[in-house]
C-alpha cells in the first residue's frame, strides 16, 4: 500500500507542474485579451492573432489540468445508485469506474496521438491573422488524456488495495 501511495504522490507532483503550466497559460491568455481590448478601444490598434492564440491556448489549459483534477478528487461524482451499497460493493464500483475511465481515455489518448502524428505529416497549420502549427496543441491534448489515463489506473489500484481516494465522499446538496 505504501508503494502505491508513494507512486500516486510522485505522479501528483508531476500533475501539479502541469496544473501550474495551465495556470500560467491562463494568466497569459487573460493578459493578452485585456491588452487586446485596451489597445483596440484606446488606440484602435488590436493585437493581431489574439483570437487564434486564445483558441490554441484553451485546449492546453483544459487538458493539462484534467489529470490533476482527478488526482485531487475534483471531478463530479454521482452516487445516487452506489450510496446504498455495502462498503465492499462501493469499493468495487469505484474500481470499476476508474478502470472504465482509464479504458476510455486510453482510447482517446491513442486517437489524440494519431491525430498529432497526422498533423505533423500533413503540416497542418492554424489559418488566420497569424499562422502556427497545430501539432503542439494536439500533442498537449493527447498528453493530458494520457496523464488522466495513468491517474485513473493508479486510483483503480489504490481503491482495489483498500486505499481511500481524495474527496471520495459525495457532498450533500
Amino acid at each position: 500500500m505504501n508503494l502505491i501511495l508513494q507512486l500516486r504522490n510522485g505522479f501528483g507532483r508531476a500533475l501539479n507542474f502541469c496544473g501550474l503550466a495551465a495556470g500560467f497559460i491562463l494568466l497569459a491568455v487573460m493578459t493578452l485579451v485585456v491588452a487586446n481590448v485596451l489597445l483596440r478601444y484606446l488606440f484602435n490598434a488590436p493585437i493581431a492573432g489574439t483570437l487564434e492564440m486564445t483558441e490554441g491556448a484553451l485546449p492546453l489549459i483544459i487538458f493539462l489540468s484534467l489529470a490533476m483534477t482527478q488526482y485531487e478528487g475534483g471531478h463530479i461524482k454521482v452516487v445516487l445508485l452506489t450510496r446504498k451499497l455495502s462498503q465492499r460493493l462501493q469499493r468495487a464500483a469505484v474500481v470499476f469506474a476508474m478502470l472504465v475511465g482509464a479504458a476510455f481515455f486510453a482510447w482517446a489518448s491513442y486517437a489524440g496521438w494519431m491525430s498529432m502524428a497526422k498533423s505533423i505529416a500533413i503540416g497542418e497549420i492554424e489559418r488566420g491573422s497569424i499562422r502556427y502549427p497545430l501539432w503542439p496543441v494536439k500533442g498537449t491534448i493527447a498528453l493530458g488524456m494520457s496523464l488522466l489515463t495513468l491517474q485513473f489506473l493508479i486510483d483503480a489500484l489504490l481503491a482495489a488495495l483498500g486505499g481511500e481516494l481524495p474527496n471520495a465522499e459525495a457532498e450533500e446538496i
